[in-house]
């Protein structure tokens, strides 16, 4: 309905007419037309939004990196350390050289052990499983020293073969100094390593699903009695976020608040770490804020399609010289979500490639990026055999390649 009304001047004025229904759909459908483009799109996360000296932020599994912050810094792990400690326990176990029911007497060293501990009494015995449990849930450092001395017979040389199994490992930043990550003694130098090998250690005993179920316990009855002492895990972030279960806290005077963390949601496992923060509160808010952007903000792509020709690799003395390869595997990685950059393929081939070759042998692989982060890689093989050249054709190839190269002297100068 249309009014009027006067204004001093004697003029008639046009009230306001409500738009009808077909004005207002119009009006809607614009509005999500020009809706700016990032809009509803989760951001990037920058190493300045996250409030941690060292950060990582890795697809378990794959070894995807999602997110880093000094990644190569050297700096000290605290208890991050025993994550080694129950690797090389756990794989002598798997070897046979140990069992997980072997009762062991704990000794008056393993007893003098400060720090977080079960308060160990020389003479006690415990099973293996008893003490690594109270190792991953309490982090404890008297049974960290225990299963040191039970599994190579003396904590020096368990000491060397987790410098050895860092070693294997590719962790060329990491050096062990004691077990259990305490602060060094006197005259003794600290443990040190770095983000990047912490997640190559936490890979590795990711392998073995019991550590998630110890690493996932809540409390745990230690000792019944005498006195009766209860293992509380010290990971709080256990029962504040979906889907984590692991893996290990740290916290020393110079090291700081530490955690390397574990989540699985939607069968996609993440793997975190979190380094020299000023408090527990903030190492877990650190990590809440890393796995929600793992988990919200990227999406599974199928990057290369299994059988897909990927490029061709010269073959030396090789017919055919120039070969197609395959990928052996299809490969799906995370993708930023809102990011459209292209993706970018190089193949890593292996070194002094020569004749004969069979079909469907490995050569190398494709790798996958995006703004030059490696989005992930698969092996690649020949499409098709390769023999051997003969004399004649290895002579005109040598002859081919020499005219080839003064030309191409001759067009520099």
């Amino acid at each position: 309905m249309q009014t009027r009304s006067r204004c001093k001047m004697g003029r008639t004025r046009k009230t306001f007419h409500w738009p009808t229904g077909a004005a207002v759909g119009i009006i809607l459908i614009l509005s999500f037309l020009f809706v700016p483009v990032g809009l509803g799109v989760a951001e990037a996360l920058t190493p300045d939004d996250v409030q941690a000296d060292v950060a990582m932020l890795v697809v378990a599994g794959t070894n995807q990196v999602l997110f880093e912050k000094n990644p190569d810094k050297v700096v000290e792990p605290a208890s991050i350390a025993k994550i080694m400690t129950l690797l090389l326990a756990l794989e002598a176990v798997e070897r046979g050289e140990s069992s997980l029911s072997d009762k062991i007497v704990v000794s008056p060293d393993a007893e003098a052990i400060g720090g977080s501990q079960v308060w160990l009494r020389a003479g006690e015995v415990f099973t293996l499983e008893e003490l690594l449990k109270a190792v991953a849930i309490q982090s404890a450092n008297d049974a960290a020293y225990a299963v040191a001395e039970h599994v190579t017979g003396s904590v020096s040389a368990f000491v060397k073969q987790m410098n050895r199994r860092a070693q294997e490992l590719g962790m060329k930043d990491t050096v062990f100094t004691n077990v259990h990550g305490l602060p060094p003694d006197p005259g003794q130098e600290p443990t040190l390593t770095t983000a990047q090998d912490i997640n190559k250690m936490s890979q590795e005993i990711l392998k073995f699903p019991v550590v998630l179920e110890w690493t996932s316990t809540w409390t745990e009855v230690f000792r019944s009695d005498n006195p009766r002492t209860v293992l509380y895990n010290t990971n709080r972030m256990l029962r504040e976020y979906p889907g984590l279960d692991g893996l290990k806290t740290g916290h020393t005077d110079s090291a700081g608040y530490c955690l390397v963390a574990t989540a699985e949601q939607d069968d996609l496992r993440l793997l975190s770490i979190v380094m020299g923060t000023s408090s527990d509160a903030e190492r877990r808010q650190e990590t809440r804020k890393l796995l929600d952007y793992g988990f919200k903000g990227f999406t599974s792509q199928r990057l290369v399609e299994p059988k897909e020709v990927v490029g061709e690799v010269v073959i030396k003395n090789g017919v055919p010289e120039t070969v197609k390869v395959v990928a052996s595997a299809p490969l799906e990685a995370l993708v930023e979500k809102g990011n459209s950059g292209p993706f970018h393929r190089h193949l890593r081939l292996q070194p002094d490639l020569e004749a004969p070759l069979k079909a469907g042998e490995t050569v190398g692989a494709v790798v996958v990026s995006q703004d030059g982060r490696i989005l992930g890689e698969v092996p690649i093989e020949l499409e098709e055999d390769v023999k051997p050249a003969g004399f004649f054709v290895r002579v005109w190839r040598w002859l081919r390649d020499l005219i080839q190269s003064l030309i191409t002297m001759e067009s520099t100068e």
